[in-house]
């Protein structure tokens, strides 16, 4: 957040999808495309812009996504929480999305198998694998 208050990341299990400011989100998704070229593209669908045909395959090699906090916090995604099934065809997307806005929202697809604690005593949030 900047002084005034705007920006910032707010995590919430009501949001599907991981959404971004836009320049976060536009850096993502290119890396993210330069690392996935042998992979078969397909159309968008929906908020979702970089999508993939892998239908028939029993793998596939992506590369490695994390979320990094000020602080030097990391936060590991699996594969399965960001490149998701959209259809019964065999059509998977990157789970983020853009947004306008100066916040970002880590949703709900990215925190699957996380467990979100809040401090509010130190004003932080601690994500680790959860083991349940």
């Amino acid at each position: 957040m900047d002084d005034a208050g705007s920006g910032g990341v707010i995590v919430d299990s009501g949001t599907a999808v991981t959404r971004l400011q836009s320049g976060a989100y536009g850096a993502l998704r290119e890396a993210f495309v330069q690392g996935t070229q042998s992979l078969p593209r397909a159309s968008g669908i929906s908020l979702f812009d970089t999508c993939y045909d892998l239908a028939g395959r029993q793998s596939v090699q992506v590369p490695a996504v994390a979320l990094r906090f000020e602080g030097g916090g990391e936060l590991k995604l699996p594969a399965k929480n960001y490149l998701i099934p959209v259809d019964g065809a065999g059509t998977y997307c990157l789970a983020f999305a853009g947004t306008s806005g100066a916040v970002s929202i880590i949703g709900n697809v990215q925190q699957q198998g996380v467990r979100v604690s809040f401090d509010t005593a130190k004003n932080t949030v601690g994500f680790t694998a959860d083991k349940c």
